[in-house]
């Protein structure tokens, strides 16, 4: 209910800094007659990926790994928890605590968004290696992974004027199955590969890279 309430005004300010888009969708839609849990990836490059995640499966609710340290922060952690963030365990318990973590909330949703890069870097297109942890989840729970791709593209010009951000579009891409790799490693690195070619083949632009996002104040490790 708390996304509902916040989505009109997140979709508008969105819509007016990135004009954003998502193509595909009926991938999202053919899949869930088919499958009943998947896992979705993306690229991480504007602060309102999370928006666009639930844009994309809309009616459905879903839910997003964070890190730990997000839900300590005063009010905010509490607004991530009430718009379906999950902590993301870190250190020795991390595979297990994080493959536990992934069945308990896709008895609930169905599916759950994680970003493989696990940090945001502004209107970044060149993607950085990814964890294996979606993928460690996607194996041992025998369920496909869905990537996106968060393609960021030259502005228009209009009557002269020319935004100083790119325009977002998302596009959803064929899902991918655990049964075709033999390791965590390789399925990340082919999945990467995917979106990372999407974004070329959109003519995805990283002149307006601003680079890796601190850690929210209060966050920090």
């Amino acid at each position: 209910m708390t996304f509902y309430a916040i989505w009109p005004i997140a979709r508008f300010v969105n819509f007016i800094m990135y004009r954003f888009t998502v193509k595909n969708r009926w991938r999202i839609k053919d899949l869930r007659k088919k499958y009943k849990d998947f896992i979705l990836i993306s690229n991480h490059c504007t602060i309102f990926d999370p928006i666009l995640m639930c844009a994309t499966v809309m009616p459905h609710s879903i839910y997003h790994t964070t890190l730990e340290a997000n839900m300590c922060v005063p009010f905010l952690g509490t607004l991530i928890q009430l718009l379906g963030g999950i902590p993301m365990p870190s250190g020795r318990r991390g595979r297990a605590a994080f493959v536990e973590n992934m069945k308990f909330v896709l008895s609930k949703r169905h599916c759950v968004h994680i970003y493989p890069e696990g940090e945001l870097y502004i209107q970044n297109q060149e993607l950085y290696k990814f964890h294996n942890g979606a993928f460690i989840a996607s194996m041992e729970l025998n369920i496909p992974i869905v990537p996106i791709a968060t393609v960021l593209t030259e502005p228009k010009t209009i009557l002269g004027w020319k935004s100083v951000r790119p325009r977002a579009t998302e596009y959803v891409l064929p899902p991918i199955f655990p049964e075709n790799f033999s390791s965590p490693k390789e399925y990340a690195e082919y999945a990467r590969q995917q979106i990372q070619n999407e974004i070329i083949l959109r003519g995805g632009t990283n002149a307006y890279c601003k680079g890796h996002m601190g850690r929210i104040k209060g966050a920090e490790d």
